[in-house]
């Protein structure tokens, strides 16, 4: 391996805020600028935690704030999309429209902790694929058969999945092998040579390297991807290349 191979990664999950069960402080706006330092990062996808726990959409100025603020550090902001709910959010598009306003770079969904059927962001899905921004979401978040189902839909939105999780490789494959628009990153990716395994199976450009600062210790996944068997070209595509690729140009290829 040579030098470099380990620096200038991409990270795609970044959660700035303070969750109420953390023992660590805050990941804030300087948190996170010494996690690129750390780590060497070319930068980062970063989400808010009031997104996910108490504010959705309120949540998602939070992140745009510190992307804005990180923005010559290569900080990106995901956005946070709920149905469209009188008092809470008016239009779906429309928040599509402001987030491209604001150059956000991706949205995350959570349908299952906050209590929606995925079909209900349809006109998301649309929106983001006619638009060329990613979709995120963790793996506990969306049935299997309705990721597939999102994904048949929609075939040129892109489809990142997170905190893939322990035994879940056999559904993951399933969704892979059927539909080239889903990729998968590498936080909580525990599976043994899950990494190795994929990539062997021409899938390396599917693999984004992600940590989950602000919910989990990112040296997990800096390991995971670096003590790999993968060779220094695959590493650089996981580390930033797919990353790059999807974000960075706004999901345009």
């Amino acid at each position: 391996m040579s030098d470099d191979v380990t620096s200038g990664w991409f990270d795609a999950r970044v959660v700035t805020g303070l969750h109420p069960a953390s023992l660590l402080p805050p990941t804030d706006r300087d948190a996170i600028a010494a996690h690129l330092d750390r780590f060497e990062l070319s930068g980062a996808l970063v989400s808010a935690m009031a997104s996910v726990l108490h504010d959705p959409i309120g949540g998602n100025a939070e992140a745009s704030a510190v992307a804005h603020s990180l923005a010559d550090r290569g900080v990106l902001a995901c956005w946070t999309a709920i149905p469209a709910t009188a008092g809470e959010l008016d239009s779906l598009t429309a928040l599509v429209d402001r987030a491209l306003g604001e150059d956000v770079a991706a949205f995350r969904i959570h349908p299952a902790s906050h209590g929606y059927s995925p079909a209900l962001l349809d006109e998301l899905y649309e929106a983001l694929e006619a638009n060329g921004l990613p979709l995120c979401v963790d793996a506990a978040e969306l049935p299997w058969p309705a990721m597939a189902a999102i994904a048949t839909r929609c075939p040129r939105l892109p489809i990142v999945v997170s905190n893939v999780g322990y035994r879940k490789l056999r559904d993951l494959w399933a969704v892979l092998d059927g539909h080239t628009n889903v990729y998968v990153d590498l936080v909580d990716f525990a599976a043994h040579q899950g990494v190795e395994w994929l990539a062997a199976n021409d899938l390396a450009e599917r693999l984004l390297f992600a940590t989950g600062l602000g919910v989990r210790d990112p040296g997990e996944s800096v390991v995971r991807l670096a003590w790999s068997g993968l060779d220094d070209a695959a590493i650089r595509l996981v580390g930033a290349g797919n990353a790059n690729r999807l974000f960075r140009s706004g999901g345009r290829s």
